[in-house]
């Protein structure tokens, strides 16, 4: 079961948007998709208007080992799709705020995660909304996931972001996994029409990394912000959409991958 992390520590470069979109247009291809919000924010819960999960089964009690159940029991449904396909949710919870902190002191704990999810059950991809910040969670999605994606903006900042999480996952890789992690690339969102000089030479930049490839290019659009508010993804609120064009890009991406 392939496991994507959506992963950047510098926060607002549309991480939840790639999440719910991307898994929005698997869905809507007949795919089974499976979204974890693994930010204590949980934007990605709000986002897709999933109710906060309270005790005892939380993804927060899981990872800190106070509830032991069987996974799917953290698992909340949001929609299914005319095509078959599903959209299934891993809400976060209120304490989520005091994982890392209680992680810190646990063996083995950059695996948590990745016992956890273990057990979810068939999907044919599993996208993880990570926290803007390089912590013991975040190493977690790093150590339970086979690849990366890397949203980032037209900005300066983000060659700086880009560079410490590269950096981040080098370390993983050296110290905490069997095989390399995948990066499967990078996605430019929330892109002011026109260009920019300054964004568009960031994205010539961001264009020649090597081995991180420029997958695609969000426009900044209110489109984003009306599905958002209906809790739906843009497959479905606005199919015909130029975002839509492009996240569903990004799935064929991921899904190739795992074929």
């Amino acid at each position: 079961m392939p496991i994507t992390a959506v992963v950047n520590q510098k926060g607002g470069v549309g991480k939840t948007a790639t999440v719910a979109h991307v898994a929005g247009a698997i869905a809507a291809a007949g795919g089974r998709a499976l979204v974890v919000d693994l930010d204590p924010q949980g934007h990605l819960t709000d986002a897709l208007k999933v109710q906060e999960a309270t005790g005892p089964a939380t993804l927060a009690a899981a990872l800190t080992g106070e509830w032991t159940g069987k996974t799917p029991e953290l698992i909340v449904g949001h929609s299914t799709t005319a095509a078959g396909g599903a959209l299934d949710v891993v809400p976060t919870a209120l304490e989520m705020f005091t994982v890392s902190r209680t992680l810190d002191q646990m063996r083995a704990r950059e695996h948590r995660l990745a016992r956890i999810l273990a057990g979810v059950g068939d999907y044919d991809q599993v996208l993880i909304d990570c926290p803007p910040s390089l912590d013991i969670i975040t190493d977690n999605a790093l150590t339970a996931v086979d690849g990366l994606l890397v949203p980032v903006q037209a900005e300066d900042s983000s060659l700086r972001a880009l560079r410490l999480l590269l950096s981040q996952v080098a370390a993983v890789d050296a110290d905490l996994r069997e095989t390399p992690l995948h990066l499967h690339g990078m996605v430019a969102s929330l892109v002011r029409r026109p260009l920019t000089t300054l964004a568009r030479t960031v994205l010539e930049q961001l264009d020649h990394l090597e081995d991180l490839p420029l997958l695609g290019t969000v426009p900044l659009a209110v489109v984003v912000t009306e599905a958002w508010r209906m809790g739906q993804t843009i497959a479905t609120y606005a199919p015909d959409s130029e975002h839509a064009v492009v996240y569903r890009e990004l799935a064929a991406v991921l899904l190739q991958a795992s074929a």
